[in-house]
């Protein structure tokens, strides 16, 4: 529970967290938890600043990001690491400094015990370099073994070669006797303790302990030793067991992060042309990679190479999706242009009277804009648009236009009707009357009514004739 808070920290927090950290008494694995936490969420951020940089139409080589957080927290962990080097070696010096002297107390006893010197004055001496022994302080661990070994060697062989009065005898026994036995309890607790880390690493100072004190008494020394025993073995295995476990565990994350590569690898992505496919891929990626966070840690020394191997099938998609998007892009923007070309065009012709030459342009003009491909999503609706709304000024023109010349036509043949029923019947009349007689100085009532007749008609198809002229100009018009 404590890891999946902390990968919700932000950098900053993280940082601050750090500073606590390395102002405080903590351990080397506490600060590197927090250095592994610290860089897990900077590369989940970045990996999510790449995606929607690559989402944008962008390419993956052009990307670049620092985090100011990074520069901070390389400087609280450089102070907090010469800070640690400087604590290692004052305690290496004090360490060797330890081993020095404890070297020359077992010289100091090897002496003694191997002398002839008055008991008392021994034992005195012994119980001297005994204090000396607990107050030097820890040896390096690669020459404790070693030195701690003679030590108890030389005290064993003391109390048991030695003639000491065994009043003196009796009393140290029983206090080493005291001691061990609350080693035994202590470590009798931790066996019983659910915090295997702390309980081996108590464990180990535990031993440390019981190998510099004294023996006991020859009747105590197999039943405590194995008392003791029992305990560190409990500790020991249930240590062994839960690393075995975490080995497992670390196994099997292997193995599920494996298949996660797989899964990625065996994603094809090659020919892929479409907007909607690199969608429906890019939601698989990522989907892979939350499964990814989730899955715990593979054995340390394949964990690593895993995750360059994971991060390889990733960075291959999202480049060959920035490819497509960043081809797709010019090959757009070269379309954008054609695409103004031709609203250009249409936005010259929409005034043009020609309505049958314009007309037959407009068309082609439209038939050329399908041909062309798509463009952006932010330009396509506005350059739409302005391409339709010249073509429908033209055609709203044009549909005004013919309208009225429909109506003029329409007036036209009815005037033609007309006129050609005035001229039939002037005709007819002026026919008729050839065969009448006629005498100019005394007309007869049916041919002054029949010359008014025909006076009439002339005058109506003279009206009709140039009535027809008119409609027939104003339709070359457009009017």
């Amino acid at each position: 529970m404590e890891e999946s808070k902390e990968k919700e920290l932000s950098l900053s927090e993280i940082v601050e967290q750090l500073k606590e950290a390395a102002s405080s008494d903590v351990t080397r694995e506490k600060i590197a938890q927090i250095k592994s936490n610290f860089y897990k969420r900077q590369a989940a951020i970045l990996e999510q600043m790449k995606q929607a940089w690559v989402e944008q139409g962008n390419d993956i080589k052009d990307f670049t990001h620092t985090f100011a957080e990074e520069a901070e927290f390389k400087q609280v962990l450089q102070a907090y690491k010469q800070k640690r080097a400087e604590e290692l070696q004052k305690i290496a010096e004090l360490q060797q400094k330890a081993y020095d002297a404890k070297k020359n107390i077992v010289e100091r006893l090897e002496a003694l015990i191997g002398g002839n010197d008055d008991v008392d004055k021994i034992y005195a001496e012994v119980r001297k370099l005994q204090t000396e022994w607990n107050n030097a302080g820890e040896v390096i661990q690669n020459k404790y073994g070693e030195i701690v070994k003679k030590y108890q060697a030389l005290m064993t062989q003391f109390y048991d070669d030695v003639r000491i009065s065994n009043e003196l005898r009796d009393y140290d026994f029983k206090k080493n006797l005291e001691i061990k036995t609350q080693l035994c309890e202590e470590a009798e607790k931790l066996a019983a303790s659910d915090n295997l880390n702390e309980a081996f690493q108590a464990l180990q100072k535990l031993h440390s302990t019981w190998r510099e004190t004294g023996p006991v008494a020859k009747e105590y020394r197999e039943e405590l030793w194995n008392r003791f025993k029992t305990a560190s073995d409990t500790i020991n295995h249930k240590h062994a067991d839960f690393y075995q476990a975490k080995k497992t565990e670390e196994e099997a994350n292997l193995a599920k992060k494996t298949e996660l590569c797989e899964s990625v690898e065996a994603i094809e992505y090659q020919d892929v042309k479409s907007y909607k496919v690199w969608d429906e891929i890019s939601q698989k990626v990522i989907a892979l990679q939350e499964e990814w966070k989730k899955t715990g840690f593979a054995p340390k020394k394949v964990n690593t190479k895993i995750y360059e191997r994971f991060r390889a099938a990733c960075d291959a998609i999202f480049k060959a999706k920035s490819d497509f998007y960043k081809s797709t892009k010019e090959t757009m923007a070269a379309n954008l242009e054609k695409k103004r070309q031709l609203v250009a065009a249409a936005e010259a012709l929409k005034e043009s009277k020609e309505w049958k030459a314009a007309s037959q342009k407009f068309v082609e003009l439209q038939n050329e804009w399908k041909k062309v491909g798509p463009v952006s999503r932010r330009a396509s609706e506005q350059i739409w648009n302005n391409f339709k709304a010249a073509c429908d000024y033209f055609f709203e023109q044009k549909k005004h236009a013919t309208e009225g010349t429909v109506s003029l036509s329409k007036e036209r043949e009815k005037l033609v009707r007309a006129y050609d029923k005035v001229v039939s019947e002037l005709t007819t009349i002026e026919n008729n009357m050839e065969f009448l007689n006629f005498d100019p100085k005394k007309p007869s009532p049916l041919m002054k009514q029949m010359q008014a007749q025909v006076e009439k008609l002339r005058k109506d198809k003279d009206s009709l004739k140039s009535k027809i002229r008119e409609i027939e100009k104003r339709m070359r018009d457009g009017k």
